[in-house]
C-alpha cells in the first residue's frame, strides 16, 4: 500500500509540472507561468498544499528548506503576487486526478460491493470582510453585526477516510441542495461506481428522496425517534419493508 501511495504522489508532481497544468492553472492571465521565474507553477503549487499555519514569510523558509535550496530568497510580496494569478480550481483538479487513480484501482475497501459515503454539512467561520458578508451572510441579530459564516457540505468516504467533495456557499443555503452537488461531484468522478449514501436527521424529505431515486442511489436516512412512530409500530422484524 505505501508503494502505491508513493506511485500516486508521483503522479502527482508529475502532472503539476504537465504543460496541461501551465494551461488549467491560468485565471485572468493567459500569458501567467509561462516565462522562467525563481518560484515556477511547481513550487507555488506545493508551497500552497504544504501550508502550516506559519506566516507566509516563514511557510517560504521553510518550504525552501525542506526543498533543499535554503539559499533562496523570495519576498512575500512576490509569492503572493504570483499565487494571485492561479486558478483556484487547481486544487480541486489535483483532487479529483488523486482519488481517481485511488477508485479504480483494487485498494478501495467496499461493503458488500457498495462504497459507503456519509454526507453532513456544517457552519464554518470564514474571514471577516465586506466581500465575504455579502458573499456567504452572518450569523447575528437585528441589534448587531454577527460572525461572517458560510454554510459548508461534505462527503466523506466511510470506509478509506477520504473527503470526495466539499461544497461551500451563503450561510442561508439549504443543505439538501448542496448535498445534490456533492452527489453530482462524485457521480461524475466515479462514474459507474456502485455507492450507498448515508445521511443524517436534517435531510429526509419527499423532494430530496424523489431526487435519490431518480438517480438511482442508494441510501439511508437518520431519523427522530419520533419519525414514524405509528408505521414502525406495525413492524414484527427489526429489518422490513415499512408501508
Amino acid at each position: 500500500m505505501i508503494n502505491s501511495y508513493k506511485e500516486r504522489f508521483t503522479k502527482i508532481v508529475k502532472a503539476i509540472n504537465s504543460d496541461a497544468m501551465k494551461e488549467y492553472a491560468h485565471l485572468n492571465h493567459p500569458k501567467s507561468f509561462t516565462r522562467k521565474r525563481k518560484m515556477p507553477l511547481e513550487d507555488i503549487i506545493l508551497c500552497t498544499l504544504s501550508k502550516k499555519g506559519l506566516t507566509t514569510a516563514m511557510e517560504l523558509h521553510k518550504y525552501f528548506i525542506e526543498k533543499g535550496a535554503a539559499f533562496m530568497n523570495i519576498s512575500k510580496q512576490g509569492f503572493l503576487q504570483q499565487r494571485k494569478k492561479l486558478n483556484y480550481k487547481t486544487f480541486s483538479f489535483l483532487n479529483k486526478e488523486y482519488l481517481q487513480d485511488f477508485y479504480f484501482s483494487d485498494e478501495p475497501i467496499l461493503w458488500n460491493n457498495y462504497m459507503v459515503f456519509a454526507i453532513d454539512g456544517s457552519k464554518a467561520e470564514v474571514p471577516n470582510s465586506d466581500e465575504n458578508r455579502v458573499t456567504f451572510g452572518e450569523c447575528g441579530n437585528q441589534h448587531s453585526k454577527g460572525e461572517v459564516r458560510a454554510l459548508v457540505s461534505c462527503m466523506f468516504d466511510v470506509f478509506n477516510h477520504f473527503f470526495l467533495d466539499l461544497q461551500i456557499d451563503s450561510i442561508k443555503a439549504s443543505e439538501s441542495e448542496l448535498a445534490k452537488q456533492n452527489i453530482k461531484a462524485a457521480k461524475g468522478m466515479l462514474e459507474g461506481t456502485e455507492f450507498i449514501i448515508v445521511f443524517d436527521r436534517g435531510y429526509p424529505s419527499i423532494e430530496f428522496v424523489n431526487f435519490l431515486e431518480k438517480n438511482n442511489l442508494k441510501y439511508l436516512f437518520r431519523l427522530s425517534s419520533n419519525d414514524y412512530k405509528k408505521e414502525r409500530e406495525l413492524m414484527t422484524e427489526m429489518d422490513e419493508s415499512v408501508k
